[in-house]
């Protein structure tokens, strides 16, 4: 088993603190605390290796929000802006770790990779047909985030991370909750789908299962008989247990749609049939509300950068599936796309001319 040694002293380097406070300021800019510090990233990186020498959390108040995609609400613990630089000082020295051995069908919340990319996998799967795609299996685990349990999390990481001052600052960044990992810190996203990987694993080279996908911690199999995916679940289930975790009971195997029997796969906002692939209809609707609101805030010039940033978003999703009759009855006669792209060309050009001194120096 490969171990990573000697790593605190890279954490802590005038490099790492640099590189990490460029790409958490990313997109904030224009906040109070983070101009501060990115108005002068020299200055600030004395301050900021102080800062994560003597590391503490903050206390914070969990915030809730509404995930559309998964159509729930949430708790996001939202982190100071220095805390988020020594999350991200903290993934950077351990980004080897955490991509070796990654699954390459896993999706969430990795960098060049995502739904639209495993959109693609899923569509291409489908397109080869043949017996394996005659049935598929839907899992989840019940509460991922909060259900983590520190204990078995700090063994296996103290397993790999041989670096004590290191893990020491890891471990307090994991004990800012109780119990679970938490949402909105960037640390939770890298750890979450790492400590999956001995699962993906197991899933394809033991269980043999020939096409898996993991989107986090939503899970499809398809796979040709269905008695053989219900062991499947029985063996997931299990494993899941020995990382004190468990399988959500809206576990689902059907047949999936072909020749007008049985149904569409819905995952990752995208619902899949034989010879198409739409977008989930909450999806849908809430694009379609969105380019009505544009269409009466244009009436009195109040399209934000931010309205038209959302409304790109959209069409990425509409471009990615075979929803082009809504888009050209619904959407395209209220939103400008064109004005929207200048828009944030411009907004952009101008965010680059005020920090172009700093983006100079943290890419030199």
């Amino acid at each position: 088993m490969k171990t990573y040694r000697n790593l605190y002293e890279n954490f802590i380097s005038e490099d790492n603190i640099r590189l990490s406070i460029h790409n958490s300021a990313l997109g904030k800019k224009k906040r109070c605390k983070v101009m501060e510090i990115v108005g002068d990233v020299e200055g600030s990186i004395p301050l900021i290796e102080n800062y994560a020498t003597h590391f503490r959390n903050k206390r914070h108040r969990p915030k809730q929000i509404y995930d559309g995609i998964v159509r729930k609400v949430r708790y996001i613990i939202v982190p100071s802006y220095k805390e988020q630089v020594v999350h991200h000082m903290i993934v950077n020295v351990l980004m080897p770790m955490f991509t070796k051995g990654m699954y390459e069908h896993s999706y969430g919340s990795i960098p060049d990779r995502g739904a639209h990319r495993g959109k693609k996998t899923i569509e291409k799967w489908i397109r080869k047909g043949g017996r394996n795609i005659k049935y598929c299996m839907k899992l989840d685990i019940r509460k991922y985030f909060d259900s983590v349990p520190h204990d078995i999390l700090k063994r296996k990481l103290s397993a790999k991370v041989k670096d004590e001052q290191l893990l020491k600052v890891l471990f307090e960044i994991i004990d800012v909750i109780p119990e679970g990992l938490p949402l909105g810190f960037y640390t939770s996203q890298w750890l979450a789908n790492w400590y999956l990987q001995d699962l993906d694993h197991y899933i394809k080279e033991d269980l043999e299962a020939v096409y898996y996908i993991r989107y986090m911690d939503d899970m499809v199999i398809f796979g040709s008989n269905k008695k053989k995916l219900r062991a499947m679940k029985n063996a997931i289930a299990d494993y899941l247990a020995t990382l004190g975790l468990e399988l959500k009971s809206n576990w689902q195997i059907f047949r999936f749609d072909h020749d007008g029997k049985g149904r569409d796969l819905d995952f990752m906002g995208f619902r899949f049939f034989r010879n198409r692939t739409i977008l989930r209809r909450s999806i849908m609707l809430r694009a379609c509300r969105k380019a009505r609101k544009i269409y009466k805030k244009s009436i009195e010039s109040k399209v934000t950068v931010y309205d038209c940033m959302q409304m790109l978003s959209y069409l990425g999703w509409i471009k990615a599936t075979n929803v082009y009759h809504m888009y050209e009855v619904r959407i395209k006669p209220y939103v400008d796309f064109g004005k929207c792209k200048k828009r944030i060309s411009k907004y952009q050009r101008r965010m680059n001319r005020w920090n172009g001194t700093d983006l100079a120096t943290v890419t030199a």
